[in-house]
């Protein structure tokens, strides 16, 4: 993904039935991480943020994601409008891409390294976020699915196979890990990863090779967002939710994965804190978690992120100054984990 070509943008805003003579491209579309995602459109006095996707495996979590959004939507749940076309589509394709458009939210993003000193300030905070995921999951459990059953154990899995890309390499002489290792004038990223990519190997065999199939029945597994985390949340001046935003990772698991996941984002990983983001999660949805299945979800979450972190930088897709802070407090979290 990057920012659409000038040509390409005209025809999608033709496809979507947008007045070309009224729009601008006003700028790119940037990642927490720092990749580029799309463009910001201004089009008849209204915002867009417009995303393209080239993967048929990004087209079809897109569908996904769209359906849960409607849903949302008109739930009432806050997240970006979907923009429609003439016909009521909320994808088009150009050439061998495809692309979405949502109406942008205004607002302001934190970043992990402000959660401390934000929930500390506003312990409520926590609770609210926990309500909120409890939700998103109440409202997404109502959307029908006819598939065959999802394996629970899907995600955990993850996280070794992008890791298996890393060290290893069928095109070329040398695998990205061996390239980084050789690579001279290394950075202070370069070094961590360097240093972190072993127990981050071991951390993912860990949970690939660990089961809850048994622990999780069919009614514990529906759509998630699947990247809950502070740039993915527009927050106004007094820090409400205006918008949960970017669904493109939407996939199908259990439910009880991405409290753990939230959690340790949203709240950090001190005991305290999660147990205020479960419980409060727990009382809007009326059921209660396995606290070690959540703490599962934390580990996923860190693991799985820390990995597609370093594997965006080994291919030159991100800004290692973004990552730096958000994959180091990832691997705090995991070992503060190891403690309690």
């Amino acid at each position: 993904a990057g920012t659409p070509a000038p040509s390409d943008i005209r025809d999608v805003l033709a496809a979507f039935g947008l007045d070309l003579a009224s729009t601008e491209v006003t700028s790119p579309l940037v990642s927490g991480g720092g990749v580029v995602t799309g463009a910001r459109l201004r089009s008849d006095g209204r915002e867009w943020a417009l995303k393209e996707y080239s993967t048929s495996s990004a087209l079809e979590r897109l569908a996904m994601a769209h359906t849960l959004e409607a849903r949302l939507a008109a739930a009432g749940f806050p997240v970006a409008a979907l923009h429609t076309g003439p016909a009521g589509e909320t994808i088009v394709g150009v050439g061998a891409a495809s692309y979405s458009m949502h109406e942008w939210v205004d607002g302001q993003h934190l970043s992990i390294v402000d959660r401390d000193v934000l929930t500390e300030a506003r312990p409520h905070l926590v609770r609210e976020l926990g309500g909120l995921i409890a939700t998103l999951h109440a409202i997404s459990s109502q959307i029908p699915f006819d598939g065959p059953p999802t394996d629970p154990d899907r995600l955990l899995t993850g996280s070794r196979a992008a890791l298996r890309q890393i060290r290893w390499s069928r095109r070329r002489w040398l695998s990205r890990w061996q390239r980084l290792r050789l690579k001279s004038g290394k950075s202070d990223f370069d070094r961590w990863v360097l240093d972190v990519l072993p127990e981050v190997a071991r951390r993912a065999d860990d949970l690939a090779t660990t089961s809850i199939a048994s622990r999780v029945e069919p009614s514990e597994v529906g759509l998630i967002h699947n990247d809950i985390n502070w740039e993915n949340l527009v927050l106004d001046k007094e820090f409400r939710v205006e918008a949960v935003i970017d669904f493109d990772n939407v996939t199908r698991a259990p439910w009880v994965l991405e409290v753990g996941a939230a959690a340790v984002v949203l709240a950090g990983a001190a005991p305290h804190k999660v147990e205020e983001f479960v419980s409060a999660y727990e009382d809007v949805a009326g059921r209660r978690l396995d606290r070690d299945l959540v703490r599962l979800g934390m580990k996923m979450k860190c693991v799985r992120s820390i990995t597609t972190s370093i594997v965006a930088h080994l291919d030159g897709r991100a800004d290692p100054r973004r990552l730096a802070p958000w994959c180091r407090d990832l691997q705090a979290s995991l070992r503060a984990l190891d403690q309690t």
